[in-house]
Parts: structure tokens; sequence; C-alpha cells
């Protein structure tokens, strides 16, 4: 998260706030108390985090804004793949074929996207371009997989493998790169850098101990890990935001 985003979000309502009042027939005042300070508090961090979250989505897009589009990306990719494998009948060109469609068609979209709809500064960000990198190769190893340029003796592992190493490289990539940077909180660095070390691990128990586990329930493994420190991000903003209020 770019906490210069969050400082500087002004977005059309001031911070400033007084106690809520009212008038009755007699032309006094009636305080309203907490309920109504409380109800002019939730205006405003609506109002405020709508105006936040609609500059975030308009192009040129910042960096919070591509992250929000990974969050949905990880959102589609990881749903379908889940119900494709738990409904094959549902899968349109059989399972596997399927399931990697999807990642191309995603992979594709989010780097055009961050190609063409976003800022300079961000398509210059060394962790994005990690980012970009990370998901063309695993997504290059999943159709070499498919065309059967992928040695038999590794098929097994061409498939949801790259995806975790996407995952921990990637994470771990933002949670360390430039940590005097005030763009990443600690609290999200920590975050990041815990779903970098859980995908890692997990992919090393996968060959291991943790093979079953992992291999039975990727799909869900994947789309939390991939979920859950993007949403934290996104959510952690909301609330800084609205506390400021």
């Amino acid at each position: 998260m770019n906490s210069r985003d969050v400082r500087s979000c002004d977005c059309g309502v001031s911070g400033g706030s007084s106690p809520a009042t009212g008038h009755y027939a007699g032309g006094g005042t009636l305080v309203t108390g907490d309920g109504g300070r409380d109800a002019g508090w939730i205006g405003r961090s609506g109002v405020v985090l709508s105006s936040y979250y609609r500059r975030l989505l308009s192009p040129p897009l910042p960096g919070d804004g591509l992250l929000l589009f990974g969050f949905v990306e990880g959102v589609i990719g990881w749903g379908l793949s889940w119900t494709f494998s738990t409904n094959p009948s549902l899968a349109p060109f059989g399972l596997i074929e399927s399931i990697v469609a999807v990642w191309i068609a995603l992979t594709v979209g989010i780097v055009l996207f961050g190609i063409a709809y976003t800022a300079p500064t961000v398509r210059r960000n060394r962790v994005w371009l990690v980012w970009g990198g990370l998901n063309v190769a695993a997504t290059l190893i999943n159709v070499a997989a498919l065309a059967g340029i992928v040695p038999s003796s590794g098929i097994q592992y061409a498939y949801w493998h790259p995806w975790l190493v996407v995952l921990g490289v990637g994470y771990l990539v933002t949670a360390l790169y430039n940590r005097d940077s005030p763009q990443i909180r600690r609290r999200e660095r920590m975050v990041y850098a815990g779903a970098g070390v859980a995908s890692l691990g997990l992919l090393i128990g996968s060959f291991g101990p943790l093979r079953a586990v992992v291999t039975l329930n990727i799909f869900v493994i994947g789309g939390l890990l991939h979920l859950v420190p993007m949403g934290y991000d996104v959510v952690a903003d909301a609330v800084l935001i609205a506390r400021r209020q």
C-alpha cells in the first residue's frame, strides 16, 4: 500500500468535525450525542472511501489500483480452478486445459492492463516487474507442459508448483525490497513476508509429508495465499482512511 495515497487523500471531504446538533420548534438546540457523531463519521468515511477507490480505479492506475486488479485476478483464477476441479463437467476444454486457459487469459490480461493503464512510475516499479515476470514464467511453464515440451518425469511439477513459486518469491520481494520506503507499512510487510514463507514452505512440503494435503487442496491453499495478503493491504488502507475522518 502506498501510504502517501492515504495521507494525501482529501477526496473532497473535510477531515474536521463538529458535534452533531439539531433544532426543535422552540428554537433551541438539541444535542444528538454520540449517535449523531457516529452517523456523521460513518457518512464521511463512506464518501471518502468511495472517492478514494474511484481514484484508484481511474486510469492511469497507481500501484494500489493495480493491486486491486491483482486481487480480482486471484478471485477469478483460483475460484474457477477450484470450480473446474470439483465439477469437471463444467470445464469447457478438459480439466487441465481449462484451468491453464484461465490463467493464460488472466496473466495476459493483467500484464497488458498494467502496461496500458497504469502510471509510468508503476510500470517502472521493480516489484511490479518481478511479479509480471514471475506470472509470465509460470504461464509459459504451464503451456510447455500442455504442449508436451516438459519431460514426462517433470510434468507433475509443471502446473501448480510454479504458481507457489510465484507467490513465495513475489511476496518475499514485496516484503523485503526497499524496506525503508514508507510506501508499504511494517505490518503489511510482515503479512507479505509470512505469505511468502508459507508459500515456499508448502511447496517444499509438497515434495514430502505434505504432498497429499497440498495436492488435494491446492486451489483453496493457492487462493488463500494469493488473496489474504492483498486483502489485508486493501482493508488496512480502508481502515486507516476511515480512522482519519
